[in-house]
């Protein structure tokens, strides 16, 4: 797995454990169990569950809306990211392939010096010169 596709889910792994603890405290403050009156006896004694009016505002979603925001944030930096990547290997492509090219006879596959192995990781190969068997980089 990638380093960013691990970072990520780790992120979101411990935002959601944050999220579901959060919503755990809320439920506690909302739910509370009431003894009926204590003249009953123990055998006819029973509890009963009240539920308080659940004020519903967006301040109860901070959670939430961090954990979207942050979500957002990491697909908005995954796809800025490929979109910078493939501009930088484009230009360096250019005056590497030509030295590559001028030193072996075979470099990439043939269209391409490099090729994609992610988003954040390329690859190039070049074989076919003297006394050496082949030059390979990531």
């Amino acid at each position: 797995m990638h380093r960013f596709a691990r970072l990520s889910l780790i992120t979101l792994s411990c935002l959601a454990l944050l999220a579901a603890r959060a919503a755990a405290d809320e439920l506690d403050e909302v739910v509370g169990e009431v003894p009926v009156a204590a003249t009953e006896t123990p055998a006819t004694a029973r509890t009963t569950t009240q539920f308080a009016a659940v004020d519903i505002s967006l301040g109860n979603y901070k959670a939430e809306a961090l954990l979207v925001v942050l979500a957002v944030g990491l697909v908005a930096n995954y796809f800025y990211g490929s979109r910078t990547n493939a501009a930088l290997s484009t230009t360096w492509e250019r005056p590497i392939g030509e030295v590559l090219r001028e030193n072996f006879s075979a470099v990439g596959d043939g269209t391409r010096v490099l090729e994609w192995d992610s988003a954040a990781d390329m690859l190039f190969y070049a074989s076919g010169r003297r006394h050496c068997k082949f030059v390979q980089g990531h």
